[in-house]
């Protein structure tokens, strides 16, 4: 039995809450912070935008210019992904084939094996393994012409400066480059296995072969405890990917893996798929060979793979924020079949700018604004030249929100706070500890030439309504540092004000 004291307490609850819209919007005509931390960021030079609203009532919760279009980093990759679900579907996939341009007479192909990129982000070694061990059980042992890479499907790719950078050389995974052929996310990776005893060189292989292209050199000692603090650098040196790795592995460690990313990517997947052939007994006679146009006619259909559905690899894109996943499907919207050029990077762009225009114009209060100066130019985020505002990601989570069929594996796809991707250790004070359980989001983040920090996502309440929110954090020209790790710390300790555990 409850008191009539607690009674009381609850129907006065339940009052306020029936009139929180009200007071939000008066808060926010009165021009009053709903977002105190991030307003005294504003107030040390920071540029904040920060929304907050209940999508069953349309109630705006809090905000804070939230008609500013700022860097939104990697939150660029919410509205790309709610594109690619709306265009094709939480359940498609890319398919990658095999053609033969001749026939097989005894085993020997009498021409070239084919391999046309589908633009599949999701063509992993797996797959390549189930292409490859077709062609095999098509009664190829020998290829008497070429292994032929095609690229038609996507059109020309120019590089950001990162991956035009990496090019050259590179100490990450994340500036790997762009095709329609690409296989293992343009990355390669380097296995470092311990010796049989302490001070011993340890064992050092590619991922999954060495390959005709590749080397690997640099020594990585074995120490006699557990930890593991490998290194690898990627140089071009020539007409091969160079790795060099250093450091050292723990005698009881178990193996250790490291990516780098690619200098060519057309190159790699040949030498790959090069690899994987003669695994399976098939030899290539007259090599391999790059094709950037159009076949009239591709050949007789030897082997298929379907990639991963599209729900998939949005696991990917949100949880780990992978960059190639997110601009390959960035190039994916820009298909059409009546395109000649094929699709490229820019063209993506624009349909997906085009999509978030479209958001915007067709969106009902409070969620619709002026399009006018919103600019995607990226689908991954990794630029500074994105500007979205808290009220245009809000509008997408929203659109999302009303998508019964897409918005499940949408929402399956953002990371959960404490457990899992980019948010793993965050929301840990007492004041937002609530969240993990309630809260999923996407985080975004860069640094040069200016901080951008980021996070948007979906809360739900204790009486099951659901709330999106989105802030972003800025530096500015005058003062680019905004301390990235206290800008992540006021967003989560905003958003635990905001939705305290009564809520």
């Amino acid at each position: 039995m409850h008191s009539p004291a607690h009674t009381l307490i609850r129907n006065l609850s339940l009052s306020m809450l029936a009139i929180l819209p009200c007071v939000a919007s008066e808060a926010t005509a009165q021009g009053r912070a709903s977002f105190p931390g991030l307003q005294r960021l504003t107030s040390n030079g920071a540029t904040v935008t920060a929304m907050a609203v209940n999508l069953r009532t349309g109630a705006v919760l809090g905000e804070l210019n939230p008609d500013s279009r700022m860097t939104p980093a990697s939150v660029s990759k919410v509205v790309l992904a709610a594109a690619a679900l709306e265009r094709f579907g939480s359940e498609h996939t890319f398919e990658t084939r095999f053609y033969a341009t001749g026939p097989i007479q005894n085993g020997v192909l009498k021409g070239d094996l084919v391999f046309e990129g589908a633009g599949d982000p999701s063509l992993t070694n797996e797959k390549l393994w189930f292409l490859t061990t077709d062609v095999a059980r098509a009664g190829i042992r020998k290829v008497e012409g070429q292994l032929v890479v095609n690229t038609s499907r996507f059109g020309a790719i120019v590089p950001d400066i990162d991956r035009k950078l990496a090019a050259k050389r590179s100490r990450h995974a994340y500036d790997s480059p762009l095709s329609a052929a690409a296989v293992n996310f343009s990355v390669m990776g380097v296995v470092v296995s311990p010796g049989s005893s302490a001070g011993e060189s340890a064992h050092l292989a590619l991922e999954p072969y060495m390959l005709d292209t590749t080397r690997i050199q640099g020594s990585v000692r074995t120490n006699n405890g557990e930890l593991s603090r490998v290194a690898v650098t990627r140089t071009r040196n020539g007409a091969h990917d160079v790795f060099t790795a250093s450091g050292s592995i723990g005698q009881q460690a178990f193996p250790a893996r490291v990516y780098r990313s690619v200098s060519d990517p057309d190159e790699y997947a040949g030498a790959v798929l090069k690899a994987f052939m003669e695994r399976e007994g098939i030899r290539i006679a007259r090599g391999v060979r790059v094709e950037r146009a159009v076949r009239r006619e591709m050949g007789r259909p030897i082997a298929s793979v379907e990639g991963f559905p599209l729900g998939w690899q949005l696991l990917g894109l949100f949880k780990v924020s992978n960059n190639f996943i997110g601009d390959m499907l960035t190039i994916q919207l820009d298909l059409n079949a009546d395109k000649a050029s094929g699709a490229t990077l820019d063209g993506g762009a624009l349909q997906l700018e085009g999509y978030m225009r479209d958001v915007l114009t067709r969106a009902p209060s409070p969620y619709k604004s002026n399009p006018a100066t919103l600019a995607l130019d990226s689908g991954s985020g990794l630029t500074h030249d994105n500007r979205l505002s808290a009220r245009d990601v809000v509008a997408v989570l929203h659109k999302m929100y009303s998508n019964t069929r897409e918005f499940p594996p949408f929402l399956n796809a953002l990371p959960v706070p404490g457990a899992e991707g980019t948010v793993k250790k965050r929301f840990q004070s007492e004041q937002t500890r609530h969240l993990r359980e309630r809260l999923r989001a996407k985080t975004g983040t860069l640094s040069e030439p200016h901080d951008a920090v980021g996070l948007a996502g979906y809360s739900r309440l204790k009486d099951g309504d659901w709330v999106a929110f989105c802030a972003i954090v800025n530096g500015t020209p005058k003062r680019p540092s905004v301390s990235i790790e206290l800008a992540r710390e006021t967003i989560d300790e905003d958003l635990g004000l905001l939705l305290p555990p009564e809520m």
